[in-house]
């Protein structure tokens, strides 16, 4: 069953399903400034394969629900655990940052003549990702090799004291 149809706003799609925007991108449908419109709109403007483009959005949003589907961390080596964060969380944020803030300089540059309050969110949001850059660096240099390290000597000493 299909979540998502051409009678939807644009940026109603983004905002269920954020990487519609990568999508998006790819089509060259603004979902910014024109996301107040249905997809409808654009898709007959810029002569876009509606099918095409829905098949994509919703084949990518039922991989995304299929793979929603967590694991029992209770029972997940702290190993494991590390290889989950670094894998799926870090990995995230190391590729979305960069596309976030490229988006914040992007409305800044275009709207920040009109409200000038977007320069304060552009420098906060800077701030927030290089103290996030900052956060994820030590993680994965010094706290998480420390961390399996520690576990893995403490099994070997459980493995000597047997």
């Amino acid at each position: 069953m299909n979540k998502f149809n051409s009678t939807q706003k644009i940026g109603e799609i983004v905002n269920a399903f954020p990487k519609a925007a990568d999508i998006f991108k790819e089509y060259k449908v603004d979902f910014c400034c024109g996301g107040n419109r249905p997809l409808s709109e654009a898709i007959n403007e810029q002569n876009i394969n509606e099918s095409e483009l829905l098949n994509k959005i919703n084949s990518e949003y039922e991989n995304y629900e299929a793979n929603a589907k967590d694991k029992n961390w209770v029972e997940a080596s702290t190993s494991e655990i590390i290889e989950q964060i670094l894998n799926k969380h870090h990995a995230y944020l190391w590729s979305e940052l960069p596309k976030i803030s490229k988006l914040s300089t992007t409305i800044l540059r275009v709207h920040g003549p009109h409200y000038p309050e977007l320069s304060k969110v552009h420098k906060l949001f800077n701030t927030l990702k290089m103290e996030l850059e900052d956060h994820l660096t030590k993680e994965e240099t010094i706290q998480y090799p420390a961390i399996k390290e520690y576990e893995k000597s403490n099994s070997q000493n459980d493995l000597k004291k047997a």
